[in-house]
């Protein structure tokens, strides 16, 4: 069996199989659990982070569920989001490097004093970390924030901001950095949550 599950294991890291979505996420999870399948179920865990933790989604799926199960899982989703609360906090910080690129915004709308204090990062981007912020304050009620989203909402937040306001500084720097700071930003998120990867000591130890 060690040899049928190397070999399953495998397959699945081509990517070649759907995962699974949905209710379906959370049964695998819990089936994984169950099983004590330490891989599993940090892969099926990361999938649930689509959707939200919610009896409307959880359904039947709850009666599969076996002894810390659905704690376990909550906890990781709670880490999760504060990994993710740390990182727009960061992006957030005047000392930020990145966010520094847009200190020459004049069209964003926030005054010397207010800017000093809260972040160089020009106000259609604030409002952008903000609003994933507050919808993170319940994370069980809401998908977890997916780092994939941060590019194309990145783009239409700029591209809003610059057709209102005709601020050519902001044009240039996504013009020469842009492309980088997306990137940036996509990679620290996604790293923060491939960190909340060692919620399952407790397999691990007994074997």
């Amino acid at each position: 069996m060690a040899s049928v599950q190397s070999s399953i294991r495998a397959e699945v890291s081509r990517g070649d199989s759907p995962a699974p979505s949905g209710a379906d996420a959370f049964s695998a999870y819990a089936l994984a659990s169950a099983r004590g399948l330490v891989p599993e179920m940090e892969y099926t865990a990361h999938l649930t982070l689509d959707y939200p933790m919610t009896f409307e989604i959880l359904g039947e799926v709850l009666r599969v569920f076996e002894g810390p199960a659905l704690r376990d899982l909550a906890n990781f989703r709670k880490r999760c989001r504060d990994k993710l609360v740390s990182c727009f906090e960061l992006f957030l910080k005047p000392s930020q490097t990145s966010s520094n690129i847009w200190d020459t915004c004049f069209g964003n709308g926030l005054d010397d004093s207010y800017r000093n204090r809260r972040s160089l990062a020009p106000s259609w981007l604030i409002k952008v970390f903000e609003k994933h912020l507050n919808d993170m304050r319940d994370f069980s009620l809401k998908p977890l924030f997916n780092p994939r989203n941060i590019r194309g909402e990145y783009l239409s937040n700029l591209q809003a901001h610059i057709k209102s306001s005709g601020c050519d500084s902001c044009s240039g720097v996504h013009t020469l950095k842009g492309e980088t700071f997306c990137k940036e930003l996509e990679d620290r998120f996604t790293q923060a949550l491939n960190e909340v990867c060692t919620l399952f000591h407790s397999f691990e130890d007994a074997s």
